[in-house]
């Protein structure tokens, strides 16, 4: 069939203020191109740490969790810390771990989303700049921040000016503080803990006993008293100082601590102790002494005793002030005196005396007990008693015993209680009184020594008497509140600060990273995670570029092949393109998917139609290059026919899977060529022989070392020319033009083999 003129249809192609670049040699098909224009748009890979959804629920979860940190602490403060259950339910657990654990578990999964947000940001960086366009290998196909260390992170970013990058690590450092501050926020204390609202059993009320005149409750308050001063005892029970409590039931229950405030009565006595306003040690005939004094309100008191009765050469008693108040011994004040002899040559004789005038008051208080021990610990004063009784009323009518002296009982037994009593009371005060590391004499010595010690003991035996003597059976329920020390969650107010911080920073952080990444990831589109090695070759396959570079490369080698070339991302298909002198790629209006992209922008970005045969080659008209389906290659045509018409003889031109062999013979431009499909035998492959059988032979491991020429021989060699086609196995570009240009592409097997070996990979 006679060859078609094509002479009408072609415009020669004007030429570009550029030089061919690698781009210009890159076709990958659109999906719609690839599978049918039915096919389903892929959709756009988006980490899920990324997706807006979770981002919006981590960064109210981090606010609300520091906004809830603070009111806890503010709380926390204000009540004295939580209560918590006093037996722990987790009983082979230490609350010290659970306080720890569960705070730090909450952190540790929000700090495990945020460090994966982390990871995403860095994998996607290279995207990002490259998205850009006209970017250096080093800031672009070269970057790695997801195999870097933090600090190389860092330094890389400042370095590029990645300022995302650089947040974003400084997020994740501060987030490794979340777990300690979380661990170190709550802590379990034993805070004392009130509880309101208690009613006990009372057991005693105000009232006179009916057996007083036995006189064996003052025996027994005697007997504990001069106990006390002897083995240096406590108050006992229901005694605390001059009160002398109502009994009442104590709870049994094991408290920690624990403390019982009872509403309930009491006694409180006073001894009104004083030093004689004149007092007087008289020596009478045959040994004995007598003391005579008064007290500052006119009473006075008289004793006569023989010092030399006793082994000790020492004397004590006491002695009720009969005109002084009233008739009755039993209310009187009395006179405590003592007596020795001062350590020196002539046994200098000495003696002492206090007076006491006691005097009770029955008052409702709010006694406080101590739980360990059954002790009275405080007692507030409430009010005084209003109800009748006989202590405040008759026959007592407010008089207080002086738990001394008693009226003459003709009973044996009484007689020696009465006895006993003021003997063993006033012999108390004398024992205290020696007790000093001076002994005795630093007593009498002080004006006042037997003033604070008389006051002391006295005071405990009347409060014992009060208690025993006061106080009648009458059960009734009183009020109560107990207070011990419970277990607490207190919030640490530093760590709680310093947690709330980290955790509001870390909020905001990631709000602004996700809003200004979001918009930066919608200049490209990704189908697949960037993390495979797949996905890697499928945005590089096409890149002619890929070929220059080998597994064994270093980095140094990486970064010395691809200097000199600027990259960036095909906004029509997302793939990797590299550009030599050109500016940023310009990316259509809106988002921007390999898939959708404005026919004003197909137009500038696919290549130009393409010759579909050999025998037929079509142009269209307007345009001065065609695009070859099969090679992927668009090819200038500028000059490639002169007057119109050139044809290629010299045999028949095959392009298989990366072989290219002219053979002998004719092939010119007609319908009888054979068509370049896809069903061609000679499809692009991989198993194609690198030349023609008349080429010279040479081994496959010379041509896979052989490195390639400068990216500026390429340009050179393309310059101009009319018709560039690719060696597919070598990926060299072959010139096969004459010295002229009219003439025909006919070769030799020998001219075929020559090869330039001075132009780089362009993509096919």
């Amino acid at each position: 069939m006679p060859a078609k003129p094509i002479a009408d249809a072609f415009v020669p192609w004007p030429r570009s203020n550029h030089p061919p670049s690698y781009r210009d040699a890159m076709y990958v098909p659109t999906r719609g191109e690839a599978v049918g224009a039915g096919a389903l748009l892929s959709k756009r890979y988006e980490p899920l740490t990324l997706r807006s959804w979770v981002v919006t629920v981590v960064v109210i979860t981090l606010l609300g969790l520091a906004v809830g940190i603070e009111v806890s602490l503010a709380l926390s403060n204000k009540k004295g810390g939580f209560v918590t259950p006093p037996q722990n339910v987790f009983t082979h657990v230490s609350p010290r771990f659970l306080t720890a654990f569960f705070p730090t578990l909450l952190v540790a999964g929000l700090l495990l989303i945020w460090q994966s947000s982390d990871r995403s940001y860095r994998e996607l960086q290279p995207y990002i700049v490259l998205a850009r366009g006209n970017v250096t290998a080093a800031e672009g196909l070269l970057a790695n921040y997801s195999g870097l260390s933090v600090w190389s992170t860092i330094a890389n970013s400042l370095k590029f000016r990645h300022y995302l990058i650089l947040l974003s690590t400084i997020t994740t450092l501060l987030g490794s503080l979340l777990q300690p501050l979380a661990g170190s926020v709550i802590q379990a204390e034993q805070l004392p803990s009130t509880t309101n609202g208690i009613f006990i059993q009372s057991t005693k009320t105000l009232g006179v006993v009916s057996d007083e005149s036995t006189l064996a409750a003052f025996l027994a308050a005697a007997g504990f008293a001069d106990a006390a001063v002897f083995h240096s005892l406590p108050d006992p029970p229901f005694i605390h100082g001059g009160w002398s409590i109502a009994e009442f039931a104590i709870p049994s229950a094991p408290v920690l601590n624990g403390t019982l405030s009872v509403n309930t009565t009491s006694i409180e006595t006073a001894v009104n102790c004083e030093v004689p306003q004149t007092f007087n040690l008289t020596a009478l005939g045959s040994g004995n002494f007598s003391i005579q004094a008064t007290t500052s309100g006119g009473c006075g008191g008289n004793v006569t005793f023989d010092p030399d009765s006793t082994t000790s050469g020492t004397q004590y008693g006491v002695v009720a002030l009969e005109n002084c108040g009233s008739d009755d011994i039993e209310f009187q004040p009395v006179m405590f005196w003592f007596f020795h002899r001062k350590a020196d040559d002539i046994q200098t004789p000495q003696a002492a005396g206090v007076f006491c005038n006691p005097t009770i008051s029955a008052l409702n208080v709010m006694a406080t007990v101590d739980l360990n021990n059954n002790s009275i610990i405080s007692v507030t004063t409430l009010s005084a008693v209003t109800s009748s009784n006989n202590v405040t009323g008759a026959p007592q009518n407010g008089r207080a015993f002086n738990s001394l002296k008693f009226p003459p009982s003709n009973d044996t037994f009484v007689t020696a209680r009465a006895t006993a009593i003021p003997s063993g009371v006033s012999g108390s005060i004398f024992r205290f009184a020696s007790q000093p590391p001076h002994g005795l004499q630093q007593t009498f010595d002080d004006p006042n020594g037997f003033l604070r010690i008389t006051e002391q003991v006295y005071t405990q035996h009347l409060s014992i008497s009060a208690k025993s003597v006061y106080f009648v059976a009458a059960p009734s329920t009183v009020s109560a509140s107990m207070t011990s020390l419970t277990p607490h969650l207190v919030i640490d107010a530093l760590p709680a600060h310093a947690l709330s911080v980290v955790l509001t920073f870390i909020g905001f952080s990631a709000l602004f990273l996700h809003i200004v990444h979001s918009r930066q990831r919608r200049r490209f589109f990704l189908a697949a995670s960037p993390g495979s090695i797949a996905h890697i070759i499928s945005m590089t396959a096409h890149a002619r570029f890929g070929e220059k570079l080998y597994p064994y490369d270093d980095d140094e080698t990486l970064a010395r092949k691809l200097a000199g070339l600027n990259f960036g991302l095909d906004p029509r298909t997302g793939a990797v393109v590299a550009d030599r002198h050109l500016g940023p790629v310009a990316a259509p209006a809106g988002a921007v998917t390999p898939f959708t992209v404005t026919p004003y922008t197909e137009a500038e970005l696919r290549p130009r139609p393409s010759i579909t045969t050999v025998g037929e080659s079509t142009f269209v008209p307007g345009y001065g290059r065609a695009f070859d389906e099969k090679r992927a290659r668009i090819k200038d045509n500028s000059s490639a026919f002169s007057g119109g018409l050139s044809a290629f003889s010299g045999g028949s031109s095959t392009f298989g899977g990366g072989s290219s062999a002219f053979g002998e013979g004719s092939n010119t431009y007609g319908g009888g060529a054979s068509a370049y499909d896809e069903g061609s035998s000679s499809h692009l492959g991989e198993g194609s022989s690198l030349l023609s059988s008349d080429q010279p032979e040479e081994s496959q491991e010379s041509q896979d070392m052989r490195q390639l020429p400068a990216y500026s021989s390429d340009l050179e060699a393309q310059n101009g020319r009319l018709f560039v086609p690719i060696d597919e196995k070598r990926g060299r570009v072959r010139d096969i033009t004459s010295a002229g240009g009219n003439s025909s592409r006919s070769r030799s097997p020998e001219s075929q083999s020559d090869v330039n070996e001075n132009v780089p990979l362009i993509q096919g």
